[in-house]
């Protein structure tokens, strides 16, 4: 089993939901309003640095993994998900 993290600007959260059901991924969780900065800026949901990111996490099969990831480059390549979207893939060691 291997965890996705998914970070894109929050706007796209409709469109990372729809992936994520037609791609298979049945359970997922969303923190909606993610702040913090980067090298695309910040983000502080205030009015000197307006906007937020979206973080997804979901625990996916490990054969998942590389349709999962092709998916995600594919919708930044078509902007559907903004060019600072960024995703990866983290062992799960053990889970409870």
């Amino acid at each position: 089993m291997k965890m996705l993290m998914l970070v894109t600007d929050s706007e796209y959260e409709p469109h990372c939901l729809t992936m994520m059901r037609e791609k298979g991924v049945a359970g997922y969780t969303v923190v909606p309003s993610a702040f913090g900065a980067g090298k695309t800026g910040v983000k502080m949901g205030d009015r000197y640095h307006p906007g937020a990111s979206v973080v997804f996490f979901s625990v996916v099969p490990d054969g998942v993994v590389p349709e999962l990831m092709a998916c995600v480059r594919q919708c930044v390549a078509e902007k559907k998900l903004c060019e600072s979207t960024h995703a990866w893939i983290l062992p799960i060691d053990d889970s409870l």
